[in-house]
């Protein structure tokens, strides 16, 4: 299942939720300058506003963004993740993606998400890289340059969600006493 631990989360119940919140995504996203250049911003503002936003909330406070666009009738990809820094590490992107991925995998399949690729040695998305491995993530193939992102290489990963709703359905049945 997930490294996610409760114990290391909130005192107070984080809430994961569509929300129509597109200002608090982009609050974050503003304080994550080492993933998000100003035209990632623009995009995020645009995207919060167009496509489907679920927010992790510690009471009314939104701590973490996911940005999802359907690609098909079976696929989605999470186009946008971002969780408050004095809030990494605590379970709460975990969290919202596992928890948005079983709300999402009622209408889709499979959930694609680009980041840059371990070719690149930038440092910080190597820790992007690993999260989206624990979270049950498989790396399908790097494309460089990707189309779009200058000249950085892509790195997409996908995740079965109709596997991983029977895993984690599955883990919490056999947990409970």
């Amino acid at each position: 299942m997930r490294e996610y631990n409760e114990d290391t989360m909130h005192s107070r119940l984080t809430i994961i939720k569509k929300t129509e919140n597109a200002d608090g995504a982009l609050q974050i996203a503003e304080k994550l300058p080492e993933f998000f250049d100003a035209g990632g911003l623009k995009s995020i503002a645009n995207d919060s506003k167009t496509q489907t936003l679920y927010g992790a909330f510690d009471g009314e406070t939104m701590i973490g963004f996911a940005i999802y666009k359907e690609i098909n009738k079976d696929a989605v990809e999470m186009c946008w993740l971002g969780v408050l820094p004095e809030e990494q590490g605590k379970g709460v992107g975990a969290k919202l993606v596992e928890e948005s991925l079983h709300e999402l995998a009622e209408h889709y399949k499979v959930c694609e998400v680009k980041t840059l690729s371990d070719t690149d040695p930038y440092e910080p998305y190597k820790k992007t890289r690993e999260f989206y491995k624990r979270m049950n993530f498989t790396p399908i193939e790097t494309i460089s340059p990707y189309p779009g992102w200058g000249d950085n290489p892509c790195q997409i990963f996908a995740i079965d969600m109709v596997a991983e709703v029977k895993i984690i359905q599955s883990s919490r049945h056999h947990s409970r006493p």
